[in-house]
C-alpha cells in the first residue's frame, strides 16, 4: 500500500517493518523513495546560490540509514557528483510514482518569494473522521481579516474560507523563519502534552475501543491534532510501537500518514480535554524571536530533534511499557541500524573506487593519446 508520512515525518517505519517482516510476510521497506528541496547551485557545481530546486532521491542515497529523527528537522545528506549535499526532505513514498507526482505537482506551481509575510494560523474543522485541530502556514493575500473580539483577549482573527475562522497566533515577513516557527511550535507542543506514564494497571493494552489523541502533519507546512478510536488506524499488525506511533488513513485518500500518539486511554472526555489544553496552549504561547528560533531548535537536551528522534521515541515507548517488550525489539533494531549503515558505507566506498578507477583509466588514456600526437609530430619534423 502507498503512503506518504507526516511531512514528511520519516520514522522509523522502514526498518520496524523489516523487523515484523521476520514474523509475518509484510512488506519490509516503506519510505524509500523521497521529494527533496536542494540549493540549485550546489548542486550544478557546488557553490550555493540561495536558489531552491526540487529533486528525487532514494534512500540508498542518503548518507544516514537512520532518518526517523527527522521528523521535526527534514535536513539530510547525500552524495552527487563526488559532492556530499544538504537537502530538506518534503515527502516521503515507498512508491516512486506517488514521489514523481509530487514533483511534478510542485515544479508547476511557482513557490511564494522567500520574503513574502507567512501567517502562523489555527482553526478547528469538522472531518468525517471527527473534528481536528489545525495549525498550518498561509498566505495573508488567501485570507480575511476580521475584528478582533475582546473575550479573545484580542487574538486577530482570519477568514480562510466560508464557515472557517482562524486565529492568528504569529506573523512575520520570511518563509524560512515561519517554517521554523511552526516546528517549534509542534514540538513545544508534543512536550507540553505527551504523557510519559501512563497508568498500565488500567490500560494494559490497546484495543479498538481506545480513544487516542494523535499529532501528524498532511502537508509539510499543516500540523494536526485529533482523538480517535485504536479500531480506525491501520497496519496495526506491522507497527511493533503502537504506544508511541500510529498510522492512520484520511478519509477518501489512499495515502497512508504516520502520526505521534500524544495520549491514549478508555475515556474518550481524558482525551478531549487534553486536546482542548493543546488549543488553548498554542493561544498563550510566546514565539521566540529571528535571532533566538536556531538556538531553540537545535540546542539542549529538549531539541526539536531530540524530542522526535527516534530513541526519543523508543524511550517513551518504554517508560508507557510494562512487559519490557520495547526494550528488547529497540535493542534488535539497533543493531540492524548499524548493519544497515555498514553496508551502505560499503557501497559507497566501492562507487568511490570505482569512480577513481575511471579517473585514472581518464588519465593515462589521455597521457597516451598525448604521447601518441607528440610521436607522430616528431615523425613528420624528421
Amino acid at each position: 500500500m502507498s503512503n506518504i508520512s507526516n511531512d514528511s515525518g520519516l520514522d522509523d517505519s522502514a526498518t520496524s517493518g523489516a523487523v515484523a517482516n521476520a514474523i509475518a510476510p509484510i512488506a519490509a521497506t516503506r519510505l524509500s523513495w523521497f521529494l527533496a528541496e536542494v540549493d540549485d547551485g550546489s548542486m550544478k557545481n557546488g557553490k550555493p546560490n540561495g536558489q531552491p530546486r526540487l529533486c528525487v532521491l532514494h534512500s540508498m542515497e542518503l548518507l544516514e540509514s537512520d532518518v526517523s529523527d527527522k521528523y521535526m528537522t527534514r535536513f539530510v545528506e547525500f552524495r552527487v557528483n563526488g559532492m556530499v549535499l544538504e537537502a530538506k526532505l518534503i515527502l516521503a513514498a515507498d512508491e516512486r510514482r506517488l514521489v514523481d507526482a509530487a514533483l511534478l505537482s510542485m515544479s508547476r506551481e511557482q513557490r511564494e518569494n522567500a520574503n513574502a509575510r507567512q501567517l502562523l494560523v489555527q482553526y478547528t474543522e469538522e472531518e468525517a473522521s471527527g473534528e481536528r485541530l489545525v495549525q498550518k502556514l498561509v498566505s495573508p493575500d488567501s485570507v480575511m481579516w476580521m475584528s478582533a473580539k475582546p473575550e479573545l483577549s484580542g487574538t486577530p482573527l482570519v477568514s480562510l474560507g466560508p464557515g472557517c475562522i482562524a486565529h492568528v497566533l504569529y506573523a512575520y515577513d520570511q518563509r524560512h523563519y515561519m517554517e521554523k516557527i511552526l516546528l517549534h511550535l509542534k514540538a513545544r507542543s508534543f512536550d507540553h502534552a505527551f504523557d510519559d506514564h501512563l497508568e498500565v494497571e488500567d490500560e494494559p493494552t490497546l484495543t479498538d475501543d481506545t480513544w487516542m489523541l494523535l499529532q501528524y502533519s498532511p502537508e509539510p507546512e499543516v500540523v494536526v491534532y485529533q482523538v480517535i478510536q485504536y479500531r480506525h488506524t491501520v497496519w496495526r499488525r506491522e507497527n511493533l510501537f503502537k504506544d508511541v506511533i500510529a498510522y492512520i488513513q484520511l478519509p477518501g485518500s489512499d495515502i497512508i500518514l504516520q502520526a505521534v500518539v500524544i495520549s491514549y486511554g478508555r475515556d474518550k472526555e481524558a482525551q478531549e480535554a487534553k486536546y482542548e489544553e493543546l488549543r488553548r496552549f498554542a493561544l498563550d504561547m510566546d514565539f521566540p524571536p529571528p535571532d533566538e528560533i536556531e538556538k531553540h531548535l537545535e540546542q539542549g537536551s529538549n531539541n526539536t530533534a531530540a524530542l522526535f528522534s527516534r530513541t526519543s521515541l523508543y524511550q517513551k515507548a518504554e517508560q508507557r511499557d510494562a512487559t519490557g517488550e520495547h526494550r528488547e525489539l529497540r535493542r534488535n533494531l539497533e543493531q540492524m541500524s548499524e548493519k544497515a549503515q555498514s553496508e551502505a558505507q560499503m557501497i559507497i566506498d566501492a562507487f568511490d573506487m570505482v569512480d577513481n578507477i575511471n579517473k585514472n583509466l581518464q588519465c593515462r588514456l589521455s597521457g597516451d593519446a598525448r604521447l601518441g600526437v607528440e610521436a607522430t609530430s616528431g615523425d613528420e619534423l624528421s
